[in-house]
């Protein structure tokens, strides 16, 4: 109710940068939660990492933003973990989150779309979030993954199924979509990608032994808790449209 307004107004202005600065904000913190699952302890030096690539991706383009992020991840797999298990988790996590920051960097640009696909990206990922709890505590039923997460059912799974939909239909009214049936498409992908992204984190807590990846948000947990969804479904989103992929959301 707080950040997301917030998060919108921002991506309304594509002209200023505020947005990819609280995105760069937020990848750096996630970034920080990441480390410290795997090492146990919070490093502050990594959390400048996705601000300089962010300054790559401005003065240099998409292309030397990606190298520079395979590069800064390899740095900080050899640095901040020992054995090969944990040098590979470690590397991992700047591109689990850096991806979806340059992704909606690069969306939010003018000449690949600005605002619009921005929206569409946090509304699919937001309404799949709803519609999953609300159908979820609603009708319970079998567990989706016991093992993973507990709380989560099948109910709840095709609740979020059903409400990315709904939110699809109504962006592509708004947008005036030439193919609203591909809108939906691509929003039921969305959907699923973001609710294996909040698996996957789950997963990856339940490895090293956390509940929350941070206290950041009081009864939330940490930022990666709060995006899970969204460092899946955003890249994914961005690859579709970068081949053209994406049109039906075009006038």
């Amino acid at each position: 109710m707080v950040l997301g307004p917030l998060v919108l107004v921002l991506a309304f202005f594509v002209r200023y940068p505020a947005f990819e600065v609280v995105i760069a904000l937020a990848t750096a913190i996630g970034l920080g939660e990441w480390l410290k699952l795997v090492t146990r302890r919070w490093h502050w030096w990594p959390c400048a990492v996705p601000f300089i690539i962010l300054a790559v991706y401005w003065f240099y383009g998409i292309e030397y933003a990606l190298y520079s992020l395979a590069v800064a991840a390899l740095a900080i797999g050899l640095i901040m973990a020992r054995g090969i298990r944990d040098r590979g988790f470690a590397a991992f996590g700047l591109p689990y989150v850096g991806l979806t920051m340059l992704s909606l960097a690069w969306l939010h640009d003018p000449f690949n779309g600005g605002w619009p696909p921005v929206f569409f990206v946090f509304f699919v990922v937001w309404s799949t979030d709803i519609g999953a709890y609300a159908v979820g505590r609603s009708l319970k039923g079998p567990r989706l993954a016991p093992g993973v997460s507990p709380n989560k059912t099948w109910s709840g799974f095709f609740g979020g199924l059903g409400f990315a939909a709904i939110a699809a239909l109504c962006l592509s009214q708004a947008f005036n979509a030439s193919r609203p049936v591909q809108v939906v498409e691509i929003a039921i992908g969305l959907s699923l990608l973001g609710q294996g992204g909040d698996l996957f984190e789950s997963a990856m807590k339940r490895r090293f032994g956390v509940k929350d990846s941070g206290n950041l948000i009081p009864g939330h947990g940490g930022m990666l808790d709060r995006i899970d969804a969204l460092l899946w479904a955003a890249p994914s989103f961005a690859l579709l449209h970068s081949f053209g992929l994406t049109a039906g959301l075009s006038p």
